[in-house]
Order: C-alpha cells, then sequence, then structure tokens
C-alpha cells in the first residue's frame, strides 16, 4: 500500500521505529542470553563500548547507584568482560575498559551487524546519509527526553 498523506507517512514511520526497536531489544537480548548478561551488565558494557568510562559516568548511564556499579563491575571484571585501568589524567581515579571478552562478542555479534547497517547505506548518497543521522539524532534526543519526562511523573504513578 502507497502511503500518500502526511499523517499515514507518520504512522507508518513510527510503527516502523517501533519494530525496529522491538528487533533491536530481540538481538540484543539474545547476545545477553548467549553471554549469560544482564539487562544492567549489558548497559555497562554500552557504556563503555567508545572507550574507558569512570564508574560515576557508568552509574549514570545505566541509572544504577555508584555502589551497584561497583558490585556489578566486579562480577563483569571476574568473567573478563572490563578492566580496572588508572586514569592517564588523574591517577587517583579508575577507568572501566572493555576486556578481551567484550571484544570478542563484538567481533562475534556487533561487527556483522555493523557490517550489513554499512551496505545497506551503500545505496545513499552523502546528502541522504547527513539527512538519515540528522533524523536519528533527533529521535533520539526526543527519546531521552521522553525518558526524563517518565521518570518526573513517576511518584505519581507509584
Amino acid at each position: 500500500m502507497t502511503r500518500s498523506t502526511r499523517k499515514e507517512l507518520v504512522n507508518a514511520i513510527g510503527f516502523a521505529i517501533s519494530r525496529w526497536q522491538d528487533a533491536v531489544e530481540t538481538f540484543d537480548g539474545t547476545v545477553a542470553e548467549i553471554y549469560v548478561l544482564s539487562a544492567a551488565e549489558r548497559r555497562c558494557l554500552g557504556a563503555i563500548s567508545h572507550g574507558p568510562q569512570p564508574a560515576n559516568l557508568i552509574a549514570r548511564q545505566t541509572n544504577l547507584t555508584p555502589a551497584a556499579v561497583t558490585s556489578l563491575i566486579d562480577r563483569l571484571e571476574k568473567r573478563g568482560f572490563v578492566s580496572r585501568q588508572p586514569d592517564p589524567d588523574d591517577r587517583r581515579k579508575v577507568m572501566v575498559a572493555a576486556g578481551k571478552k567484550t571484544e570478542e562478542l563484538v567481533r562475534r555479534c556487533y561487527h556483522p551487524i555493523f557490517e550489513a547497517g554499512a551496505a545497506l547505506l551503500e545505496k545513499y548518497t552523502v546528502a541522504e546519509m547527513q539527512f538519515l543521522l540528522g533524523f536519528v539524532e533527533e529521535v533520539e534526543l526526543m527519546q531521552k527526553a521522553q525518558t526524563e519526562r517518565l521518570r518526573g511523573k513517576a511518584s505519581q504513578v507509584r
């Protein structure tokens, strides 16, 4: 069915994004099953995916208390998913970095999906990819704002 009206397209895009989110959650859940990771452990690994991070930043990104993050990092370190290293700018601080097991997980699970996504983008022009990137970044900001809105109303529901 060709969608021609603005309302039809907005609805179709919304439903497509919802299905995409479900597919991402299913993929990430399958990775978690294979590597026996909890949701919080996956979020921690996601927080360090672009480089070592301090534990307090991981706590903010995972919405966990500092004590819970310390315990989580201890578990992940024992299993080889993370390592602790001194902060190069302040040796009193500790950074959490990806360990060998995380590197394996990324190589086996996420690198192939990255490659498949890059192949999908081959058919788009640079201008179209710039548009797509802008849209995805706007959607991310909107999603974060909506999450904060819900957190602000959580006490009203409880």
